[in-house]
């Protein structure tokens, strides 16, 4: 039997994680207690200047060191779960034989869609709200991941290239 490509354990495991975290409420991942309790949040007022709407409005003053730090370590897992994502579905796809561009197409969209069940799964659970906002910087997050790899497996193949035909002249 064959052992599975690393591919699809990421993709296996970031599904679960998803699942697992949309299944929770608000309060029960809510990391304001752990920032509050073990962190020094002085350092945050100094991103005083940063104000903007995101469902609430979202600063320091309106929100407090904690919950604005939360903030931005909450979408941040939400670009970088799927930034695994994409990069692991795409990886896939080209190493079972998919051209580049239909691969990444076909990537970017499965994770897009992941991203709006996400959403869907949070709305059937309490304390949640689903936003639109997450799925874009969920897919933002599967497009970043999908671009770099296909350009680094890119160059990485017009680099051999290159060192063949160089050898190959010598």
């Amino acid at each position: 039997m064959r052992r599975p490509s690393i591919g699809y354990i990421m993709a296996g495991a970031i599904l679960l994680l998803l699942f697992g975290f949309s299944s929770m409420s608000y309060q029960q991942q809510s990391l304001i207690p752990l920032l509050t309790n073990h962190i020094p949040l002085g350092w945050v007022y100094a991103f005083s200047f940063v104000s903007f709407h995101y469902e609430v409005p979202i600063s320091v003053a309106s929100l407090g060191p904690a919950a604005f730090l939360e903030f931005f370590i909450r979408k941040g897992m939400h670009a970088g779960l799927f930034f695994i994502l994409g990069t692991s579905l795409v990886h896939v796809l080209r190493t079972r034989g998919y051209r580049p561009v239909p691969a990444a197409f076909f990537a970017a969209t499965t994770a897009i869609t992941v991203g709006v069940f996400d959403e869907f799964h949070q709305q059937l659970t309490g304390g949640r709200t689903p936003l639109v906002g997450d799925v874009i910087i969920d897919g933002s997050g599967a497009a970043f991941g999908i671009v770099l790899y296909t350009a680094l497996r890119l160059f990485l193949k017009a680099d051999r290239l290159v060192k063949s035909e160089y050898q190959q002249s010598s």
